[in-house]
């Protein structure tokens, strides 16, 4: 089955994500910022990156090399159009991480939010485990719905149905369970509240 990821329009996302109801988008932006000021970040991955929500906060000066890896070309074009003053520093990388021969590169900090929900916990923590060589501090965002759909409400909320066919529902603690398996420690966690009721939950898990 083609990933749906693939398929979804960025303009449709992004305007979804950061409607007034939804606020997912700036929160998310935040949280970024935040997971960059926590942790060493000479090299940084992305996992996800989509448009690029979250880039703005990268401080060129400090670092050496961002990873924007998504399974989308298309959204990695216009992460490349809209942080040209990036330049080298910025390696974009179309894959599927779940791609079984796809390594992951050297990173102080791998950000993956709202990532795993699309994967799953114990084949998302298999992932890491497989390329926990490459991986210092893997900081993520996973999604509470709090008897919610998964699919926050807007206006633009059916053109995302399609990832409905891929969504877990992801568990903190069956997550941090899985990370203390591969000798991964959460040296962190803080919620952020949504509009609608809903819970972000980051994690960050060190060696």
């Amino acid at each position: 089955m083609e990933n749906p990821w693939k398929e979804i329009d960025l303009k449709i996302y992004e305007e979804h994500m950061s409607s007034a109801e939804v606020c997912q988008l700036q929160t998310l932006n935040k949280i970024t910022k935040e997971q960059l000021q926590d942790n060493c970040h000479t090299y940084v991955g992305f996992v996800g990156v989509g448009g690029g929500n979250g880039l703005g906060n990268i401080d060129i000066g400090e670092t050496k090399k961002v990873y924007a890896i998504d399974i989308n070309k298309k959204y990695l074009n216009s992460c490349k159009e809209r942080y040209m003053h990036m330049g080298d520093t910025l390696d974009l990388i179309c894959k599927d991480l779940t791609d079984e021969n796809f390594q992951l590169p050297y990173t102080n900090i791998l950000i993956c939010n709202l990532i795993i929900e699309f994967i799953g916990e114990k084949e998302f923590v298999a992932i890491i485990d497989k390329n926990k060589i490459n991986i210092a501090v893997i900081s993520c965002v996973i999604q509470k719905n709090n008897n919610n759909s998964f699919v926050s409400n807007s206006k633009s909320d059916s053109h995302l149905d399609p990832i409905l066919s891929i969504h877990h529902d992801i568990n903190e603690y069956r997550l941090k369970e899985a990370f203390s398996i591969i000798k991964f420690n959460c040296i962190k966690r803080k919620i952020y509240m949504l509009p609608d009721g809903k819970e972000f939950i980051r994690m960050d898990f060190k060696q």
